[in-house]
């Protein structure tokens, strides 16, 4: 980046010339309803929060881990941390427990029909390499009836759900990792209510497979979720998010594998739908952003319709799904970054109706948020949040309960068009790729369509189209596919290429961008230099002229064919810069200048780039 440029943005962020800087933003919109926080607490002296559920007597069981605090004086080591907690968040008892004197923590409970709860975690013993499943049994105040582990040397054991059945018995679903090989393993274990084991079943698929969520199926048997890859030291050619239909015995009924080449699809969470299907909460990556999406499903796991969630450049965490009244909610973490480049995590709901459409999106404030665990809905209708926040230089469990979104009047918005998030899509012959296509309403919020729009391909030879959006390559060539909706049409040109196409293979070497972050004047235009550095012939070239740029907001700034970077209006955006199959990115902030254009005109000849005034 040009030292000129460098040096005007950093007397732009000091205090006189903030208001031109645009500096800090904190976003939290709601068409209608918004919930407000009752309460938030901290527990623990040095602590960590995973998980918070509500109870029968109207309070709530939270766990995660704690050091230091102890009576005894033993400070030494992590323990598992379990509270009960009254309506208000305050403490009625806690348990601080170890199975082993290193690393304990507990992750999730369940409150058991006897009253009592099963808490689950992980051990590890000192010296050892592998966690443990760490199993507690306590009862309605607190004390210990049995813990045990499951010892398993070939995993990191991490339980994610747990089903008591109607015999008192209990099926833990769980994620292993085996760090030498780098691959996961999805597994379920079934005990009785002493915590014997009744059978332990592993799940293999693709080579690295692991669960993030169990429930009762609605016709019998249970669903998991999760995802299916391959192993990190094969292709990611192969990612998938995992359904899986279990009987009783654990055996499998079905499964699906929703396939999305390089995206890390994962489901996170599954309800069942009041139809009697399900709807499931998964994130990816699509053009190095992380989308959130909902997928309802019919009961033998047909997609019946899918919608995809984004909020701009910010990254949104949400692992927890939940039924409201009005339809279902998301919650989790929301990560954001100011003018500033600095950045926040948020505690986050984001509510929609039971299509699937944009109710609100919620954030809420606190201290510094370093973690956010596995949040619940509450009985009367709001939801709870577990966490790990920073206070001066500790950290703290912390547990944020959130009031039931007040009644409101739906904000009137009216449809003004629809559009296609990509400007041209690229892909070989005998693959698919995803797109999205959104509606833009008067207020300038926008929503996805992917699964309501009506689609045709310009050439069904070249490329087809299906119902979600999805575009297959069928032969090289170039055409278009097109969308509309309620009147309104948006065109998305693609071109398929031929599959032993080298473009989309990663170069052997790196490529780089000349700064990893880019300030500009509004108005002006920056040139910008791609260089590939190739491992075999140990050169360095520019390849800028070669490289296609996108921006993630081109109305604020954007790239053109030569590579010159041109700022058009006050904002905060990320540009990509492509080649053949590696990708690179940095973060660009136009400003707009306090000072009049002729006093800046000497510091220019120190600038490593060129700048010019429109």
């Amino acid at each position: 980046m040009g030292r000129f440029l460098s040096k005007m943005l950093t007397v732009c962020m000091t205090a006189s010339l903030l208001m031109y800087c645009g500096v800090g933003f904190d976003k939290a919109s709601a068409d209608g309803t918004q919930s407000v926080v009752e309460w938030t607490r901290d527990y623990g002296s040095i602590s960590s929060g995973e998980g918070v559920i509500s109870t029968s007597d109207g309070g709530y069981l939270a766990t995660g881990n704690v050091r230091g605090g102890d009576k005894d004086g033993d400070d030494s080591f992590q323990k598992a941390y379990v509270l009960k907690l009254n309506a208000k968040g305050q403490v009625k008892w806690e348990q601080k427990l170890a199975h082993s004197y290193s690393s304990n923590t507990a992750y999730l409970a369940k409150e058991t029909k006897d009253g009592g709860y099963l808490v689950l975690g992980s051990s590890r013993s000192e010296g050892e390499s592998k966690d443990e499943l760490y199993m507690i049994r306590l009862d309605s105040s607190g004390n210990v009836l049995w813990d045990k582990t499951k010892e398993d040397a070939a995993i990191d054991s991490t339980p994610v759900s747990v089903i008591e059945t109607d015999d008192g018995s209990f099926l833990i679903a769980g994620r292993g990792i085996v760090s030498w090989v780098a691959y996961e393993q999805a597994y379920i274990l079934k005990i009785d209510a002493n915590g014997n084991e009744v059978w332990y079943n592993k799940y293999p698929f693709t080579g690295s497979d692991f669960f993030t969520d169990l429930i009762p199926a609605n016709d019998g048997g249970y669903i998991a979720i999760g995802h299916a890859g391959l192993a990190e030291y094969e292709s990611k050619d192969y990612d998938a998010m995992l359904i899986l239909k279990l009987d009783d015995q654990g055996k499998e009924l079905w499964s699906k594998q929703f396939v999305d080449p390089k995206s890390r699809w994962t489901a996170h969470s599954i309800v069942a739908a009041e139809d009697g299907g399900y709807v499931v909460l998964s994130r990816k990556k699509m053009d190095d952003k992380n989308l959130v999406l909902l997928t309802k499903l019919d009961l033998e796991g047909q997609v019946q319709w899918e919608k995809t969630y984004s909020d701009g450049e910010n990254s949104e965490m949400y692992n927890r799904l939940v039924r409201t009244k009005d339809g279902y909610a998301m919650l989790g973490g929301h990560n954001s970054r100011n003018s500033l480049n600095e950045s926040k995590t948020q505690y986050g709901v984001l509510s929609v109706n039971v299509n699937g459409g944009v109710i609100s999106r919620d954030l809420f404030k606190g201290p510094p948020i370093t973690y956010v665990g596995k949040a619940a809905g509450t009985p009367d209708g709001g939801f709870i949040f577990p966490g790990t926040v920073t206070r001066g230089d500790t950290h703290k469990f912390q547990v944020m309960k959130l009031s039931p979104p007040a009644e409101g009047t739906p904000a009137e918005r009216a449809l003004t068009g629809i559009s296609f998030t990509d400007k041209e899509k690229r892909l070989k012959a005998g693959t698919s790729a995803a797109t999205v296509l959104q509606a833009v309403y008067s207020d300038g919020s926008k929503e996805d369509l992917s699964s309501a729009g009506v689609y045709v391909s310009g050439d069904s030879a070249v490329a087809t189209i299906d119902a979600l959006g999805r575009i297959s390559g069928n032969e090289p060539g170039e055409t278009y596919v097109e969308a509309t909706f309620e009147g309104f049409t948006s065109r998305l040109n693609i071109t398929v290429l031929p599959k032993d196409t080298d473009e989309f293979d990663p170069v052997s070497g790196y490529i780089k961008l000349d700064s990893g972050e880019y300030s500009i004047l509004e108005g002006s235009m920056l040139d910008l230099k791609v260089t590939l550095y190739d491992y075999k012939t140990n050169t360095e070239s520019d390849i800028t002229k070669l490289t296609t740029f996108t921006s993630n907001h081109p109305d604020i700034a954007e790239v053109d064919e030569e590579g010159n970077l041109i700022g058009h209006k006050l904002g905060v955006t990320r540009i990509y810069a492509q080649y053949k199959g590696s990708r690179i990115s940095a973060d660009v902030q136009v400003v707009r200048t306090a000072f009049p254009q002729e006093k800046m005109q000497p510091s220019m000849e120190n600038s490593e780039h060129s700048v010019t005034t429109e």
